[in-house]
């Protein structure tokens, strides 16, 4: 009895024995790496998916962390339901303290942060409490930021700026604190002032937008005006141009004409002389019947210039 007793103790342990060490065995799924602590320290980290096996509890323990997983920090506001279509998610404001801008005014800011974890022993080990600890950096560097810009440059005109330079004094924050993630956006949600000078804000709103109003239409003429100007600009020069050439072809032609009439009359000065002046008679008298008399030899002897027939009409 006390032998069967003894088998029955054997027994019993090395079924628990088997049980326990059947505890360690743990599954990596693809995206993930396990970190695997003994006695509260780093033994070994884990990345081939598939299973693996540890000592049992309570000399290892496993911790998975996934890589590949997007996580988000939502600052100053929270999303009620996340299982809905995100077409009418619904949100709450999370009141947090105002921030200061670069000109000393107040505004409140609402934020999403989205980050994965690019290296998971420093995400275990040096970050207590990711969330928490997280949020306090974004808080930080938003806080930094905004103090560096004005007002309006906040609102309105430079938000993607302002995004893209938290995101660079996160990713440097975290980096520092050897946090062991990577910042992959920061969205600014909402940035509006305080709700006693709300309605002033809007005022200078509308009136920004009227003055980009304004400012687009004459662009619009401008662009509309500038080219027809250009064209007829274009046109008159092509004009006085052609003008220009018309001309000077006409002096040439004169010169020329000139020149060949000159030496014609220093050839015989009398012959041309009289030649000219027939030919200036005729152009200033077009229609009237001419007649050249000579008197010289003591009778009247006269030319008429126009041809026989016209005398005969």
């Amino acid at each position: 009895m006390k032998k069967a007793s003894k088998y029955l103790i054997i027994l019993i342990v090395i079924v628990l024995f088997a049980i326990w060490i059947s505890t360690g065995f743990y599954t990596v799924r693809s995206g993930e790496e396990a970190i695997v602590l003994r006695f509260g320290r780093l033994a070994r980290k884990v990345s081939k998916a598939g299973l693996n096996w540890h000592i049992p509890t309570p000399i290892e323990e496993v911790i998975k962390v996934n890589m590949l997983e997007v996580r988000r920090i939502e600052y100053g506001y929270k999303t009620l339901d996340t299982s809905k279509d995100s077409r009418y998610l619904e949100y709450a404001d999370i009141p947090r303290q105002m921030m200061l801008t670069g000109d000393e005014n107040l505004v409140n800011v609402e934020a999403a942060i989205q980050y994965q974890v690019s290296r998971a022993e420093d995400y275990v080990f040096n970050v207590r409490d990711q969330s928490i600890t997280l949020e306090a950096a974004v808080e930080a560097s938003i806080r930094r930021v905004i103090a560096n810009h004005v007002l309006d440059e906040v609102l309105t005109e430079n938000k993607f700026e302002i995004q893209q330079e938290i995101k660079e004094d996160l990713q440097k924050t975290c980096d520092i604190y050897n946090m062991g993630v990577t910042i992959l956006a920061v969205q600014l949600q909402d940035v509006y002032p305080p709700e006693e000078v709300d309605a002033a804000f809007k005022d200078v709103a509308n009136a920004r937008e009227d003055r980009n109003s304004y400012i687009n239409e004459a662009e619009s003429y401008r662009n509309e005006v500038i080219p027809r100007a250009r064209g007829n600009a274009a046109k008159i020069i092509n004009d006085a141009l052609a003008y220009k050439e018309k001309r000077i072809a006409e002096a040439q032609g004169d010169v020329a004409n000139f020149l060949q009439i000159l030496e014609q009359y220093q050839q015989n000065k009398d012959v041309t002389r009289i030649r000219m002046y027939l030919e200036a008679m005729e152009e200033i008298l077009p229609d009237v019947k001419k007649y050249i008399v000579d008197s010289q030899d003591g009778l009247i002897k006269f030319l008429p210039l126009q041809p026989e027939q016209e005398n005969q009409n």
